[in-house]
C-alpha cells in the first residue's frame, strides 16, 4: 500500500537521558542554552507532563516503538533485547513506503556483537527500518569496541587512531569512581571534558550521520529519520569547546545531594554543554530540511527515553521513580501545528508510537496499549488525554495521575507524593492518605486506563 499523497515526513530527535526542565524554554531558573529547541517550542507545541514508560534506555524505547508497556513488549530492562518479530509502527511506515531511518543509539537490540560496522543488521530490517547507522551507547561502544571495533562510532575511531584515546579516558573515569570504596560507584562523578574534538565526539558522529541522510535523500518521498543522540547521557564528557561556553555559569544546587564531596556545579556545567551541543545539531537538521523545501512539511518531534537525576536524593543517572529520572520532554511541531502551545496533558512516551501513525493517515493497532494525542496535540480539545500514567522496571511500578504519584515497589513501603504542593518529592504522605493510596492501587489492577 502506498503512502498517502500527503503524508508527511518525521524528524524524530531523541537524546539519551536528558531530564525534563533543562530547556531554556521550561524556565525552571536553570540556565541552560537550547535556542534552537526554544525556538521549535515557539513554533509547534510543548508537552509539560510526559513521562516515560521505563527510565531505562532499552525498556523505554521498546516500549515507544512497539506501542506496549514493557511488561507487555517483553523488555522490562537493559538485560533484554526486543524480539525482532514485535510488530512496531516503524514497520507500519515502511510497508506504506516511507524511507524509515535511524542513526546513535537505537538500543533495540542492546546486547552482543550486533550492530555491525556499518551500522546495518538484519534484525534492523525486521523491526522496520530501511537504513541505519545504528552505534552502541556510550559505556556499550567502549566496552565492546576497544580492541576490535563492533559498532559505526569505534570503526570510525579506530579508522581515525582515536580509538585508544578514548577508551583510556573511560578507563580513567572507571578507576575513579573507586576513590570512595564505602558508597555505590556511581556516587562520584567526573565531569572533565573529552580528550576528542568534535570531529571524533560519538553526538557529532550522530549528527553528521543524520545530515547525511537528508543530503543524500531523493526530495518528494516520505521519510522518517529517528536521530538518537548517545548524549547526554553519561560520563558526562562535552568537549572542552563546548564546556568553555558555560565557563563561570551557576546551577541550582541538586536537592538532597548524597555525602560524596560532588562538585555540583562542574557536573551540571558538562550536562549543559552536551545539552547546547546536540541542541546545535537540530538547527543544523531543521536547516537542512528546509534547504530540501520540506519544512512545511514535516512534523519535527524532540524528546527523551529517561530523564537524569543529576544528584537530587543523592541519585545520579536513572532508574528510579522521581521526576527527575521519569519525566521527559517533548515538543512537537509541523503541519498545522499550533505555534507556541503549551499543553499539559498527561502523556506516555509510547504514545508517540499511535500519534505519528495517525499523522501519516495510518490507522494503528487494535492492540496497542499506546493512545494517540492527536486531538491535544492539533490544540482541538482541552481535556486530559490519560487520567493516569505508568511507568515501570522489574522491581518497581509508578501511577501518576498529574497531581498524586505513587511508586509501589517489592521490599519498602509505598510512596505517596502531591507534585502540586511538594514538586521535589520530599514528603512521602502514604500513611496520611490511604484513600488516595487505595485508589491508585486498583488502578494498578484495572491497567490504569
Amino acid at each position: 500500500m502506498p503512502a498517502h499523497p500527503e503524508a508527511p515526513n518525521f524528524l524524530f530527535i531523541f537524546p539519551d537521558q536528558w531530564r525534563w526542565d533543562w530547556l531554556g524554554c521550561e524556565r525552571y531558573g536553570i540556565p541552560v542554552r537550547t535556542p534552537h529547541l526554544d525556538a521549535l517550542a515557539a513554533r509547534g507545541v510543548r508537552f509539560t507532563q510526559c513521562r516515560t514508560n521505563a527510565p531505562l534506555s532499552a525498556p523505554a524505547r521498546a516500549s515507544l516503538v512497539t506501542g506496549l508497556r514493557p511488561g507487555r513488549c517483553g523488555v522490562i530492562d537493559n538485560g533484554q533485547d526486543l524480539d525482532p518479530s514485535s510488530l512496531t509502527y516503524l514497520q507500519l511506515l515502511r510497508n506504506t513506503g516511507y524511507r524509515v531511518a535511524a542513526c546513535g543509539k537505537t538500543d533495540l537490540q542492546k546486547h552482543g556483537r550486533w550492530k555491525g560496522l556499518d551500522g546495518w543488521t538484519r534484525a534492523m530490517g525486521q523491526l522496520g527500518f530501511t537504513e541505519a547507522v545504528n552505534q552502541a551507547g556510550k559505556h556499550d561502544a567502549v566496552n565492546s569496541g576497544t580492541t576490535r571495533a563492533s559498532d559505526p562510532y569505534m570503526a570510525f575511531l579506530h579508522r581515525s587512531g582515536k580509538a585508544a584515546v578514548h577508551a583510556d579516558d573511560y578507563r580513567r573515569r572507571k578507576a575513579l569512581r573507586g576513590q570512595y570504596p564505602q558508597h555505590r560507584p556511581d556516587e562520584w562523578v567526573d565531569p572533565s571534558p573529552s580528550p576528542l574534538t568534535s570531529d571524533y565526539h560519538t553526538d557529532d558522529f550522530c549528527g553528521r550521520a543524520a545530515l547525511s541522510f537528508l543530503e543524500r535523500w531523493e526530495i518528494g518521498e516520505p521519510w522518517h529519520l529517528w536521530v538518537n543522540f548517545p548524549g547526554p547521557h553519561e560520563p558526562f564528557d562535552p568537549t572542552t569547546e563546548q564546556l568553555a561556553a558555560y565557563d563561570g555559569v551557576q546551577f541550582p544546587s541538586p536537592i538532597q545531594p548524597g555525602p560524596v564531596p560532588n562538585d555540583h556545579q562542574a557536573i551540571r556545567r558538562a550536562y549543559a554543554a552536551m545539552i547546547t551541543g546536540i541542541d546545535t545539531w537540530v538547527g543544523r537538521l531543521i536547516a537542512q530540511v528546509t534547504r530540501r523545501g520540506e519544512l512545511d512539511n514535516t512534523w519535527i518531534i524532540f524528546s527523551s527515553d529517561h530523564g537524569e537525576m543529576l544528584g537530587d536524593h543523592g541519585r545520579w543517572h536513572k532508574g528510579v521513580a522521581y521526576e527527575p529520572s521519569v519525566h521527559v520532554p517533548l515538543i512537537m511541531a509541523g503541519p498545522q501545528a499550533p505555534p507556541g502551545r503549551i499543553c499539559p496533558a498527561l502523556i506516555e512516551l509510547m504514545d508517540l508510537a499511535p500519534t505519528l501513525t495517525e499523522l501519516a493517515r495510518l490507522k494503528s493497532p487494535a492492540a496497542w496499549q499506546a493512545r494517540s494525542f492527536l486531538a491535544q496535540l492539533r490544540g482541538e480539545v482541552d481535556r486530559p488525554h490519560r487520567a493516569f500514567q505508568i511507568a515501570e522496571l522489574h522491581d518497581w511500578r509508578m501511577i501518576c495521575d498529574g497531581r498524586y504519584k505513587l511508586i509501589s515497589t517489592r521490599e519498602k513501603p509505598d510512596q505517596l507524593f502531591d507534585l502540586q504542593a511538594d514538586p521535589c518529592e520530599l514528603t512521602n504522605i502514604a500513611a496520611a492518605h490511604p484513600q488516595i493510596v487505595a485508589g491508585l492501587t486498583q488502578q494498578f489492577a484495572n491497567g490504569a486506563d
